[in-house]
């Protein structure tokens, strides 16, 4: 029988469960009797604990029949299970939400943020194994490499999307286990239903190449865990458990996509980058904190190389990293893109949580992190990336090239002019005296450049240990991706300023600066104009 697969987050059944607003108490329903081996951890502390067990079981096959259209018993009572151990940040548990008098409404939004919990423990499961998936281990290729010769003697027997929905199931509970069937349907049927990936060669060519298969499946998850909590975080508006701004702040560790108001300085989360009001902002943020996203951004970036190389057209990347006194003895946290190709997305990359394999991990013709720095048609845009590069040589053996320094080419403009420069200046000031940005614009830059310092720099009160907080600040968040967002705005006017004639002293220069990562000491960067 042709298994029947779902879409991530049924979002008309959520809708509707959110717009009424008084979430209706489950349905009374025939309970399946738990398995030993799930009651064990719920039932050694005594009857009442079954009880509240048994009580609960109900609440959340409704909530996941709506969600998932779940009908996987078995997963049905691992996410109770965890929801019967699991504590809510307020250290409130499940018996205090299912006890009488108890508000059914905000039972619903407890019960769909710990299952949010649950997927994200599942993601991150996957998430490891795209990991592992580049680091020699076979199972996992052999396994896909034996789902695949099963899908393809299918094939003659079934429909493509019926054996392509068999597969996909398979897969995840081979590498999730039978506990996470319900994900396997829902990843199955977004596969399936995605424009450019519904076909069996667009699965097949992924089986070849693991990471590929793995890392969108784990993107799929990502977005899972977004919807649920979009609708979590209306329910607690509307039943004022939470304003929408603390629910917000509460989930953003389930977000990768956010916008940015620049006018009022609002954070906004979005469940996916194809929802509108992402792709229409203009101030807008990718967070890459898992290899997943990571590996969605390397393609992005080998599909960008490559079309304008083939059109005789430069690629430039604004670059700035982010740490804990950021230098060869200092940890580096977050780097953040801005692609020529589109100035208004910045990618914030999570070093602190994806660790040196961000710089390695690879697509299947070989574009890394590792690549793209050391490659010299490829411009780096960077502000003074003395202290970035030294951490990046020294702790990932990463010697960047086809550097353009933006702190060495304001000073190229300034001689351009006729004047007498001795020292540099701040990334700020650059920002304030350049022409193309508003004076809207200019206010935010300084409103989050005083906010963000007040978190990281001691002697404003802050401290550096704050970039290795997770979830992140949202302030620091903002902090970091603003510092790329407008260099490769300062990058164009510099250019047209300079003129030719700098343009090649400049890059000289900033190859120059490159080096300083070579001295055998560290040497704290000096304020001091080279001659170049």
């Amino acid at each position: 029988m042709a298994m029947q697969v779902a879409f991530p987050v049924n979002q008309q059944n959520l809708q509707g469960f959110v717009a009424v607003q008084e979430v209706q108490q489950a349905p009374q329903m025939q309970i399946v009797p738990v398995p030993q081996q799930c009651a064990q951890p719920v039932s050694a502390t005594g009857n009442d604990h079954g009880q509240l067990y048994q009580q609960l079981l109900p609440a959340v096959s409704h909530i996941m029949q709506i969600t998932l259209e779940n009908e996987f018993d078995e997963c049905t009572h691992a996410v109770a299970q965890y929801i019967m151990q699991f504590r809510w940040q307020d250290d409130s548990t499940i018996q205090q939400w299912l006890s009488p008098g108890a508000s059914q409404e905000v039972l619903s939004g407890r019960i769909l943020e710990a299952f949010a919990h649950w997927v994200r423990v599942k993601t991150k499961d996957l998430d490891y194994l795209v990991e592992m998936s580049q680091v020699g281990h076979s199972f996992i290729s052999e396994r896909l490499i034996d789902l695949k010769n099963q899908l393809e003697q299918a094939c003659y027997q079934s429909s493509y999307n019926e054996v392509l929905a068999e597969f996909l199931h398979s897969l995840v509970c081979e590498l999730l286990g039978r506990d996470s069937a319900c994900l396997g349907s829902a990843l199955a049927g977004a596969l399936l239903g995605r424009k450019g990936e519904s076909n069996v060669q667009d699965i097949l060519s992924m089986v070849e190449w693991p990471t590929m298969l793995l890392a969108a499946l784990v993107r799929s998850l990502e977005e899972l865990q977004a919807r649920v909590c979009k609708a979590v975080m209306e329910i607690y508006n509307a039943t004022r458990l939470f304003t929408y701004d603390d629910s917000k702040n509460l989930l953003m560790m389930f977000f990768q996509n956010y916008t940015v108001e620049t006018t009022t300085g609002t954070l906004d989360v979005h469940d996916s980058p194809s929802d509108s009001a992402f792709a229409e902002a203009q101030f807008r943020v990718n967070l890459v904190d898992s290899f997943g996203c990571l590996m969605k951004l390397l393609k992005h970036l080998e599909i960008v190389c490559n079309n304008q190389a083939a059109n005789g057209k430069e690629v430039a990347l604004a670059v700035d990293f982010e740490g804990v006194k950021l230098s060869r003895n200092g940890a580096l946290c977050l780097v953040q893109l801005t692609c020529s190709d589109d100035p208004t997305l910045v990618y914030v990359l999570d070093v602190h949580c994806l660790g040196a394999r961000l710089f390695t991990m690879q697509t299947p013709n070989g574009t890394s992190m590792k690549m793209l720095f050391e490659n010299p048609d490829i411009r780096k845009v960077w502000f003074d990336p003395r202290n970035d590069i030294d951490a990046l040589y020294h702790q990932f053996g990463i010697m960047p090239r086809g550097i353009f320094d933006l702190q060495l080419a304001e000073v190229a403009d300034r001689r351009n002019r006729g004047l007498n420069v001795h020292y540099v200046q701040g990334l700020y000031k650059c920002l304030c005296q350049c022409a193309d940005l508003t004076s809207e614009q200019k206010v935010f830059a300084e409103r989050i450049n005083t906010l963000g310092k007040s978190l990281f720099e001691p002697q404003n009160g802050g401290q550096y240990e704050i970039f290795q907080h997770r979830p992140l600040n949202p302030v620091i968040l903002v902090y970091a991706a603003h510092d790329s967002r407008y260099m490769l705005v300062l990058y164009n006017q510099y250019l047209q300023s300079i003129g030719a004639r700098w343009v090649p002293r400049v890059l000289l220069a900033g190859a120059e600066r490159g080096k300083w990562c070579l001295s055998q000491e560290y040497v704290v960067p000096g304020s001091e104009a080279p001659d170049f």
